[in-house]
């Protein structure tokens, strides 16, 4: 039985390794190539498996991409959280403006990342896979948000539809500020984000 076990471990940790060596190498020629000029051939040329294999774990170019986007969404999230651990911030609304601050300055302070991901900061809630990382994760922003907002807006209807609009907010909008300084740049729109999200969370 145990044997079996270590069998099964191993497989799930090989297939893991090599999900893992597709997006690795993707991201690295997406941000080399582009999106467009990056076949499959060539990812799967540069992390050194069968086109077969790309397919076991995405449907297409695109669906690989969603992944990325979705992981470094996820990871700037995680890391925004992890900060707002260390703070004593009691007040629900300020812990949420906390981390969508941390997002930005990481995002500020990472050109890279923030082309990459461009517009779609909300895969990182909404893609399938991702999901499952927020299911594990109690600290996940999802879960903060819930539970803060029946403290403040009791009579909210559809909690999920308040916070993806909060998340599209902030990704379509600090993209513009951030990478094309429009309609200002981004410690200029800053107060006015935040008063925006201050007035959602309450008035929703």
């Amino acid at each position: 039985m145990e044997v079996l076990k270590e069998i099964k471990s191993k497989i799930e940790q090989n297939k893991e390794e090599k999900r893992k060596k597709l997006l690795d190498n993707a991201y690295e020629l997406f941000e080399t190539k582009g999106f467009k000029k990056t076949s499959i051939q060539d990812i799967v040329d540069k992390a050194g498996v069968a086109k077969g294999t790309f397919y076991l774990y995405f449907k297409n170019k695109e669906d690989i991409r969603n992944h990325l986007v979705a992981e470094k969404s996820n990871n700037l999230f995680k890391r925004a959280i992890d900060a707002l651990n260390t703070q004593d911030i009691d007040q629900f609304d300020e812990q949420i403006i906390f981390v969508i601050n941390h997002v930005i300055d990481d995002l500020q302070n990472d050109n890279e990342i923030l082309s990459f991901i461009n517009r779609d900061l909300s895969l990182g809630f909404y893609s399938h896979e991702i999901s499952k990382i927020f299911d594990d994760n109690a600290l996940g922003l999802y879960d903060l948000f819930v539970e803060g907002i029946k403290t403040v807006n009791k009579s909210i209807e559809n909690v999920d539809i308040v916070f993806f609009m909060i998340v599209e907010l902030i990704g379509t909008t600090c993209y513009h500020c951030l990478h094309e300084q429009i309609p200002c740049d981004m410690e200029t729109y800053k107060p006015y984000l935040y008063k925006a999200i201050r007035a959602i969370i309450h008035n929703a």
